[in-house]
């Protein structure tokens, strides 16, 4: 039965407790360094910025753009240690480009681990 994890349902649940993170300025990153160089492809100069980005991003992810493992992969970044990680790709109305999302949640905050133009993960 694990196996089939996430659902649609739990899907739609994780995108919706991202925005609400968002909304409430819960946003973090699970490793900046990482960050910085996918900030800069973004042309995104403050790190600040992209919380409101995400967020619009988000807006136009649906379940059926999950791409990341069934059961959901745990991270091994030490903040969000065994955190499952949700990734999507989707065609960005936004950015105009199909565009690949990973976050993590904890304790009702959102944890940046990836955002960038899609690299063919399907």
């Amino acid at each position: 039965m694990d196996s089939i994890r996430p659902s649609g349902g739990e899907l739609e649940q994780k995108i919706k407790a991202a925005k609400a993170a968002l909304m409430a300025q819960s946003g973090l990153y699970a490793n900046l360094n990482k960050a910085v160089g996918e900030l800069s492809e973004l042309e995104i100069e403050s790190p600040g910025q992209i919380w409101q980005l995400i967020l619009e991003l988000l807006n136009e992810i649906l379940p059926k753009d999950y791409i990341g493992g069934r059961p959901p992969q745990k991270s091994y970044e030490k903040t969000i240690e065994g955190k499952e990680l949700f990734a999507f790709c989707w065609d960005s109305q936004k950015l105009g480009q199909k565009m690949y999302i990973k976050f993590a949640l904890k304790e009702g905050r959102y944890y940046y681990l990836s955002l960038h133009k899609s690299r063919d993960y399907l």
